[in-house]
């Protein structure tokens, strides 16, 4: 079945691509180097296709105040605002005329303007790639389910903590919305045959 969009009802939301995910730090990851190349890719689409672009960089405060209880599991502390690695990735950052939203917890949606965006930009779709597939993407997936929008993951252009929370988190994403999985060249074909 051939993948489409609505390109003026979509949305690419680009998930905390930062530096530390690429060059290394607190939080494993996996698959990231396979990545890169991919989501460069999706975002010349994305920008040829003059889709709305929305950058996400996960924050905390020096003082680590804003954790709460992000640090009770695996997770070392990471992306603090004064860490070069925090910084969005060159190779990924935002250009002019795209949109950065900074957040303190797993979910875009979760106390951050991401939704008054989204109804500005009169958006129904989203698209997401990112990190971690298991955690930001799924969490994000969930709550852009829950506010009746339609998503689709890149799954090729997510990286996760483990090869195995990568697969799962995918598998329920597709449990939430039938074809919510797609490839990059998925997304390639439906910008290039819409523009």
């Amino acid at each position: 079945m051939k993948f489409n969009l609505d390109l003026k009802r979509t949305a690419l939301i680009s998930i905390d691509f930062q530096t530390y995910v690429f060059t290394g730090g607190s939080l494993a990851i996996v698959g990231a180097a396979e990545v890169l190349p991919k989501a460069k890719q999706v975002l010349v689409a994305a920008r040829q296709a003059k889709l709305p672009i929305i950058h996400t960089q996960e924050v905390h405060r020096k003082q680590m105040v804003d954790f709460g209880r992000e640090l009770d599991g695996a997770e070392q502390i990471h992306c603090l605002e004064t860490w070069p690695g925090t910084e969005i990735y060159k190779e990924l950052a935002p250009i002019e005329g795209e949109f950065v939203i900074v957040k303190r917890r797993y979910s875009c949606f979760f106390s951050t303007d991401l939704e008054i965006l989204l109804r500005g930009l009169k958006v129904d779709t989203l698209v997401f790639m990112g990190t971690m597939t298991n955690v930001c993407v799924h969490y994000t997936a969930v709550d852009a389910h829950q506010r009746d929008y339609y998503f689709h993951v890149i799954a090729d252009c997510c990286a996760g903590s483990d090869w195995e929370a990568h697969w799962s988190a995918l598998k329920a994403m597709e449990y939430l919305q039938a074809g919510a999985c797609i490839s990059h060249t998925d997304f390639l074909k439906a910008t290039m045959f819409s523009v």
